[in-house]
C-alpha cells in the first residue's frame, strides 16, 4: 500500500516505453515537409507576379493614358 505508481495501468514493462527519435531541431525537420514546400511555391508565385505587373497596377507606368476622340477639344 505504500508503493505510489506515477504512470497509468499498462504503461509497465519495456515492450510499451515511448522511442524519441533524436531528428534535429525543428527549423531542419520542417524542410522535408510537404506543407512547407507547398507555401514556398505560393509565396514565390505571388512574390514573383506583384513584381512582373509593377506592384499589381492594371495600368503601366511607363506612358500616360491617351485620351479619347471626344475628349480632344474640352
Amino acid at each position: 500500500m505504500s508503493e505510489t505508481n506515477y504512470g497509468s495501468a499498462g504503461n509497465e514493462g519495456e515492450g510499451h516505453q515511448r522511442v524519441h527519435r533524436h531528428e534535429g531541431p525543428y527549423w531542419k525537420r520542417m524542410h522535408r515537409s510537404w506543407p512547407f514546400w507547398v507555401g514556398m511555391v505560393l509565396v514565390t508565385a505571388a512574390i514573383t507576379i506583384y513584381v512582373m505587373t509593377d506592384n499589381l497596377a492594371l495600368i503601366p507606368r511607363g506612358q500616360p493614358p491617351k485620351p479619347l476622340a471626344g475628349q480632344l477639344g474640352q
